[in-house]
């Protein structure tokens, strides 16, 4: 049957004016087109995998980092500065930083703080005391204050009433996982996603 409509319309020829005609084929800007839609598409839903996924927990980590290396810097030449990290009772990570700058000659002291939001609700905080041992969980409404010598730019010991240092943070979201090292003795702070 086929073999027949083949030979009486003209073979191949008739084929191809028919595939002309039909017209069933996209243009080039109809492919662009939906090449552009998928794009975007696609798009979104990565951007929303990623919120989903550990994404928040390496902006937390980082934010941390930048938060509390602010915090050293504005240490030197400073009286004291001291640098609360706090999980907020509605779950967000917050760094105040408190700085004396000067003592007045009548004992009033002139201080300057600064606020920053680090971290979102659903992101787990941990910290570390001292080189040995686990991570404690930061809890709502709990809050650890780090220092540092305005002088070298060490940390200076607060944790366990002031006998040992903070030694790090492990921020988790989803599986991903997120490590903020605090170097004692130079006082360097880093994040990364291996613990060392």
């Amino acid at each position: 049957m086929i073999w027949s409509i083949w030979e009486q319309k003209g073979g191949k020829l008739w084929l191809m004016n028919k595939l002309n005609r039909d017209q069933r084929g996209f243009s080039m800007v109809e492919l662009i087109i939906v090449i552009a839609i998928m794009s975007i598409m696609a798009g979104v839903v990565g951007y929303g995998f990623s919120l989903t996924n550990g994404k928040p927990a390496e902006e937390c980590a980082k934010k941390l980092t930048a938060a509390i290396a602010h915090g050293r810097t504005t240490t030197m030449g400073k009286y004291r500065n001291v640098i609360t990290v706090r999980k907020e009772t509605d779950g967000r990570l917050t760094v105040t930083e408190d700085t004396l700058v000067r003592i007045e000659d009548d004992g009033t002291e002139v201080k300057t703080s600064r606020n920053s939001t680090v971290g979102i609700k659903s992101v787990t905080v941990e910290y570390k005391i001292g080189s040995t041992g686990g991570y404690t969980e930061l809890t709502p409404g709990n809050e650890i204050q780090i220092r540092y010598d305005s002088g070298s730019g060490a940390m200076k010991k607060t944790a366990v009433g002031g006998t040992d240092y903070y030694t790090g943070f492990r921020i988790s979201r989803a599986g991903k996982v997120w490590y903020v090292k605090l170097e004692t003795l130079t006082g360097r702070i880093t994040s990364s996603t291996t613990e060392t």
